[in-house]
C-alpha cells in the first residue's frame, strides 16, 4: 500500500487505543506504521522481507521496552513505556495487514517460514498502487479517527 495509507491507518490505530490521543501519540503511530518500509533504503535488505514479519513487530516493541529501562532523560523516557512499545508493535502489524492485501503478500512468519501470507478472502487481489483501494482506506481510516477523537 501507499505511504499515506499506512499513515492513515496508524492514526486510526492511535485513535482506537487511547480515548484522547495527544499529538505525540499520533506522531509515534505514524512513525511506526511506516517503519517497515525503511528497508527500501538499505541496499542489502530485500523489500518486504524481514521488516514485514511478526518477529520484527514484536522485537521492535521489546527493544523499545528494553531501551526504556536504560534511558534516563524524562522527556525521552516517555516514549519507551509499555504503552508506546505496544503501540509501535501494533502499528507495524497494521502495516503487515495492509501489505498482505496485495499479490506479493508478506513473509509473516520469518525467520521460521519464508511462505508469503495474504489477507484472507481479499488478500492478493489489491495491488499496492491501486488508487481506489488506497484512497478508500485512507478516507475511512481518517474519518473514523476523527469521529473517535471528537466524540
Amino acid at each position: 500500500m501507499k505511504l499515506r495509507t499506512h499513515i492513515a491507518c496508524g492514526i486510526l490505530l492511535a485513535s482506537l487505543v487511547t480515548p484522547d490521543p495527544s499529538f505525540g501519540v499520533l506522531c509515534w503511530a505514524v512513525i511506526w506504521s511506516v517503519v517497515s518500509d525503511f528497508d527500501v533504503y538499505i541496499p542489502t535488505v530485500r523489500h518486504r522481507a524481514v521488516t514485514h514479519s511478526l518477529a520484527f513487530a514484536l522485537l521492535s516493541g521489546a527493544l523499545l521496552l528494553a531501551l526504556g529501562k536504560s534511558v534516563t532523560i524524562p522527556v525521552v523516557q516517555t516514549f519507551f513505556t509499555p504503552f508506546y512499545s505496544a503501540l509501535a508493535s501494533l502499528c507495524i502489524i497494521s502495516h503487515l495487514l495492509l501489505d498482505s492485501l496485495n499479490p506479493a503478500g508478506v513473509p509473516l512468519f520469518l525467520p521460521f517460514s519464508t511462505k508469503r501470507v495474504r489477507f484472507p478472502v481479499i488478500g492478493g487481489k489489491i495491488r499496492s498502487d491501486n488508487l481506489i483501494a488506497n484512497v478508500g482506506i485512507q478516507i475511512i481510516a481518517i474519518w473514523v479517527a476523527i469521529r473517535i477523537i471528537l466524540l
